[in-house]
């Protein structure tokens, strides 16, 4: 039902119609429903249109209005006024009206009183007037990029590339609609998705893509976000005094690593600390009291008897995590505690339970993507255990990795695999989902086309895959395209044809960059389809494009050596430097501290001259 809007949508000078060919863009965020009947906005640079605001807005209300009126402007040359009601003017009978208006509770449209939580919008239709409001934080700013991206074709791909329709007339019929996202938190952990403008345009609210409040703002840790131990309680100051305080290794010696998750005395500095700090930040909405990273715990006679009890580590961390929850829910009714299921504390305790105002933190880790990166959750042991903690508990979060962090370029056909995974973590009734990818520099393989598409599927997941790359690669690389699209297909390919030595590839999500289906044919394939991508190129933002996308090709011959690759070493790996370092791809891997593509670049120098004296050498 939604082709009248379509066509009406093709009147746009730089948005190329529907069609059957794969080759041409098309709008994989075409709005379901009835569309409504047309509405004539702009018309060479005019429009009739003003776009109302409540008398008494919101800032939020306020950004929703400067954004709409921004981006039509850019579309169509026309610049709606935004008003507020109550003012002397006479709207008339053309108006957008964002917010909760007068005229949208005297409207009686359908879909008024339906609740849409915090982030949760609405899109409605009386006669020449539109609707857009929302839930109580980004609900508006989220009705007008629904309306924009959706029903307009409006696109943020990167932090520096909106691709915007541009109309000399638009006449076009929006869909009325409410939608409430299913996940209150939706991250795709790609360092590219952590921009302010990118994420709200996205409605994405990562806890590192800080989107200030008056925008409604963003999932809030206030600054404590994982592996919280030696925050909550430092080492430094207690361990010294008070060894005990601190978990019991094996030997009967205790070790600053972990805490005494059962000792009185942690749980009342720990809970003090937490109120400390809430007090400081008000606007924090998650408390993380959560181990600190490598594994192990306390096995002091307390402790162990409660887990073996338990039959999991999750319960003597249980008995502290519940205990601050609980101090906490009555002066902090909307705060909610989290902690980490990972490693040793991922399985649900026999009777044990955490309270409401308790998230649970579920890590996709070694029971399924660090050992099986290329094979569904619902087929590794995960799945079993996600059903298990959402049969006994109603708030979980999901900790997903999607990368290679050994080699954060390495070309990784698991899209599907991450398309898979929140379409069966959704069905369990997660509540969020972070998907950990090249988080510490631009330039992770794929990883603007990721982070959109991860972006897209965490705000719907029933959005088609093959459908929303399209999209992205036929919106991004212009002319280009064809050839990006080949590539991404011959990825596909390699992980078919690969499919059985990738089940459980050695070193799991860290394979190495010598695995078969990284064959000289596939990278002979994949460099000749970039070379004609850059050859196909319009401008040069679209060869930038294309050059910064043929980075893995070129990270795996450098990986490889010049033995492996020969006489093209040398250009190869100039050509990356010199991308590299215009894209600012300074994190090759996931280490802490100093960026290693100095490093990486220092080494395949040395290689490469070693390889050049050994071929002068020869006679």
């Amino acid at each position: 039902m939604w082709i009248a809007a379509v066509i009406l949508l093709c009147q746009a000078q730089n948005l190329p119609a529907e069609s059957d060919s794969s080759k041409a863009w098309h709008n994989a965020l075409t709005p379901q429903g009835q569309p409504a009947a047309p509405l004539a906005l702009a018309d060479s640079g005019r429009s009739h249109y003003r776009i109302v605001i409540p008398r008494r807005a919101t800032s939020q209300d306020q950004k929703a209005a400067e954004e709409l009126q921004h981006w039509l402007r850019e579309m169509t040359g026309a610049t709606l006024p935004i008003v507020r009601e109550g003012t002397w003017f006479r709207f008339g009978p053309r108006f957008i009206s964002i917010g909760r208006t007068r005229a949208l509770e005297r409207s009686r449209l359908p879909g008024l009183s339906a609740d849409l939580s915090d982030e949760g919008y609405a899109i409605g239709v009386k006669g020449k007037r539109l609707f857009l409001w929302g839930g109580r934080t980004r609900g508006a700013i989220n009705a007008v990029f629904a309306l924009l991206e959706e029903d307009l074709g409006c696109r943020w791909y990167t932090r520096s590339h909106a691709w915007i329709p541009s109309f000399k007339s638009l006449t076009f019929a929006p869909v009325p609609r409410t939608y409430t996202p299913a996940l209150k938190l939706r991250d795709p952990f790609y360092f590219v998705a952590f921009d302010e403008d990118w994420s709200l345009r996205n409605r994405t609210n990562a806890p590192r893509a800080v989107v200030r409040e008056e925008w409604g703002g963003h999932i809030d840790y206030g600054g404590r976000f994982v592996h919280t131990f030696h925050s909550l309680l430092p080492p430094g100051e207690y361990f010294d005094k008070h060894p005990e305080y601190y978990m019991m290794d094996a030997a009967g010696n205790r070790d600053p690593h972990q805490l005494c998750t059962t000792h009185p005395d942690v749980l009342r500095l720990v809970t003090r600390e937490v109120i400390r700090y809430l007090k400081r930040h008000p606007e924090m909405e998650i408390v993380s009291v959560s181990k600190s990273d490598g594994g192990r715990t306390c096995l002091c006679p307390r402790c162990k008897a409660l887990d073996e009890a338990e039959g999991t580590n999750m319960a003597a961390l249980l008995c502290l995590v519940n205990h601050v929850a609980e101090a906490i829910e009555d002066d902090y009714p909307d705060a909610v505690v989290s902690t980490l299921a990972y490693l040793e504390t991922i399985g649900v305790p026999k009777t044990a339970r955490p309270r409401k105002n308790v998230a649970i933190r579920l890590c996709n880790d070694t029971v399924g993507a660090w050992s099986h990166p290329f094979t569904p959750a619902a087929e590794c042991p995960f799945g079993e255990i996600l059903k298990a903690w959402s049969a006994a508990h109603d708030r979980i979060y999901i900790w997903d990795y999607t990368v290679n962090y050994s080699h954060y370029m390495a070309p990784m056909p698991n899209m599907e695999v991450i398309a898979d995974n929140i379409r069966f973590q959704v069905e369990h009734h997660v509540e969020g989902i972070m998907t950990q990818g090249a988080y510490q520099s631009p330039g992770g393989e794929r990883d603007e086309m990721r982070s959109w598409v991860i972006a897209k599927l965490l705000w719907d997941p029933a959005r088609d895959l093959s459908e929303l790359m399209h999209d992205f690669i036929y919106g991004h690389y212009g002319k280009a395209a064809p050839a990006v699209a080949e590539y991404n297909e011959l990825l596909l390919g390699q992980g078919e044809k690969f499919k059985d030595a990738l089940a459980q590839p050695p070193r799991g999500i860290r394979y190495g960059m010598d695995h078969p289906f990284l064959s000289k044919e596939f990278l002979e394939a994949a460099s000749k389809l970039f070379s004609k991508a850059e050859t196909l190129a319009e401008s040069e933002d679209v060869l930038h494009r294309v050059e910064r996308a043929s980075l893995p090709v070129l990270y795996v011959k450098l990986v490889r050596g010049p033995e492996f690759v020969g006489e093209e070493y040398g250009k190869v790996l100039e050509r990356f430097e010199t991308v590299a370092r215009r894209e600012e791809a300074i994190y090759l891997s996931e280490v802490w501290g100093a960026p290693d593509l100095e490093q990486k670049l220092k080494h395949w120098k040395g290689l490469w001259q070693e390889y050049s004296k050994k071929r002068s050498a020869q006679p």
